[in-house]
């Protein structure tokens, strides 16, 4: 029963704060606005996210190419389209349920390859340790290039939240993040589910030291820089499909790509939180929120409907290749 509740609570809540931050998002804009972003919508130039759905693929195809690698340093090497197919698998899955998609892709290559789901899900978690050290790199250089307009927006809300604070509330605050951090401290040392993730968290580690001592691993390296430069590709030519976005200077555009990756995890597969987050980091570089809405939208459909056909077509090639093993 528990189990059950977890997993509703794992689909259910990603799901409301994407309603949740569409409401908001919308309930700002006026009627004309509204017409304002349909319009956007209406005229963009879909020949360039055409072009970057294509860069897209790329990327995963490449990401299947990448994963053979660590596979066979585990004594293993699946055929690169059973690949494909989990990948394509894992990444449909991720739409429903947040982060399922990576247990999806080990039980496609053990039903398909016999490759035990464990040792799968070690290479996976590796090449997310990898995968997420790069997108810290894209942070730190989106604020390194941004100057002081991240810094500084970051400082108007902090100044304004103290200002409205008075000392006993600044106070209260305090001994709460002290209590706070003093849980957080005992539940990782004694409570058994918090054991669990501290060992998830060595895991991790010991998954990315794997990448170092495996033969191959500039390879591995060399895919790893092309799928993010495709990723990057991907958004950068996309911005070209409407006028007034194609003056986003470099550090806007690296800025909204960080708050777009991060907002896929936040909800399923982005939906609400991706749109809202990217118009919100592009108002700080001086594009209307109707226009940045738009751009955002258009991004993550565009994405979401290039997983999904990627997801069925996976789905269908695993069931007809089942059904010609079993015969």
């Amino acid at each position: 029963m528990k189990k059950a509740s977890l997993k509703a609570l794992k689909i259910v809540l990603p799901l409301a704060l994407g309603i949740f931050l569409i409401y908001i998002s919308y309930t700002q804009f006026t009627e004309n606005q509204i017409e304002e972003i349909k319009s956007y919508l209406i005229d963009a130039n879909y020949s360039w996210i055409v072009l970057g759905v294509s860069l897209s693929f790329l990327s995963h195809l490449s990401r299947a190419w990448r994963w053979n690698y660590m596979l066979k340093a585990i004594g293993h090497q699946p055929a690169f389209l059973t690949n494909v197919m989990a990948i394509g698998t894992g990444y449909a899955m991720n739409l429903i349920i947040p982060r399922s998609g990576e247990v999806a892709r080990a039980v496609v290559v053990n039903r398909v390859d016999n490759v035990p789901v464990d040792k799968a899900i070690g290479t996976i978690i590796a090449e997310r340790v990898l995968d997420f050290i790069i997108l810290l790199i894209i942070t730190a250089t989106a604020l390194l290039v941004s100057g002081t307009v991240i810094i500084d927006f970051f400082k108007e809300r902090l100044n304004t939240a103290f200002a409205k604070a008075d000392s006993s509330t600044i106070l209260i605050y305090g001994i709460i993040a002290l209590i706070f951090t003093i849980v957080v401290v005992v539940l990782f040392r004694y409570i058994k589910p918090f054991q669990k993730l501290k060992n998830f968290i060595s895991g991790l580690k010991d998954g990315f030291n794997t990448i170092w001592t495996m033969q191959q691993k500039w390879l591995y390296l060399a895919h790893t820089l092309f799928i993010w430069t495709m990723y990057l590709l991907m958004f950068y030519v996309s911005i070209f499909a409407l006028p007034g976005t194609t003056s986003i200077p470099i550090s806007g555009i690296l800025s909204a790509f960080v708050a777009g990756s991060f907002a896929v995890a936040f909800t399923n597969g982005g939906f609400g939180a991706y749109p809202y987050f990217i118009a919100q980091v592009l108002l700080l570089f001086g594009v209307a929120d109707t226009l940045g809405t738009s751009l955002g939208w258009i991004l993550w459909t565009s994405q979401t409907v290039l997983v999904l056909v990627y997801g069925i077509v996976s789905f269908v090639m695993l069931s007809i290749k089942n059904s010609v093993s079993a015969k």
